[in-house]
């Protein structure tokens, strides 16, 4: 069956492609999803002047239990097999590390309406994935201020997901998918 790897960053328009996948898993069409957020390094900025590597570590990983948390709550609620990951790395070649290492089928990616215009000039992560990506890239257009309506939310018992892992992925070498949760 297919594995798909969802790009999430926290906005709206990441959070239709998530609802996206839960669609496909409940179609049948998806096994599993591998939710990743995609994090520039904070270590090469002006910030590692003044905290260590480990300070800066976990901000990364607030920053992105943050934006995975809806979207977590949205495939709990959807009852989706999936694993959460916070990906520590330039955007697009860690989305597309991140695919390779959880051998996933497929890379879905949430447009708003100024990466659909970066997207048409060729610039943007999404662009950059797309180019460089060896399995299909979906991209899930987003609606200007569209409201999900109430019959659509589906409320089920949460399961407990222990924090995501953080995973650094160096452009030089792919390390390994966490298939786990990190606790």
């Amino acid at each position: 069956m297919i594995k798909l790897l969802v790009a999430v960053d926290g906005s709206d328009s990441s959070l239709w492609a998530v609802r996206h996948a839960a669609f496909l898993y409940r179609e049948g069409s998806v096994a599993q999803v591998v939710l990743l957020n995609a994090q520039a390094p904070i270590e090469h900025g002006r910030a590692s002047a003044y905290h260590s590597l480990a300070e800066l570590r976990e901000r990364e990983r607030k920053e992105g239990e943050a934006a995975l948390a809806r979207a977590g709550a949205i495939l709990d609620d959807s009852g989706v097999d999936y694993v959460a990951q916070i990906g520590i790395g330039a955007p697009a070649s860690t989305i597309l590390n991140a695919a390779q290492a959880c051998q996933c089928d497929g890379i879905m990616l949430g447009l708003s309406a100024w990466a659909r215009v970066l997207a048409l000039a060729g610039a943007g992560t999404p662009a950059k994935v797309m180019r460089r990506s060896r399995v299909p890239v979906t991209l899930v257009n987003a609606p200007p201020h569209a409201q999900v309506p109430s019959e659509f939310t589906v409320h089920r018992p949460r399961t407990s997901h222990a924090h995501p892992a953080l995973v650094v992925y160096p452009s030089a070498s792919l390390p390994r998918c966490v298939d786990r949760l990190a606790h």
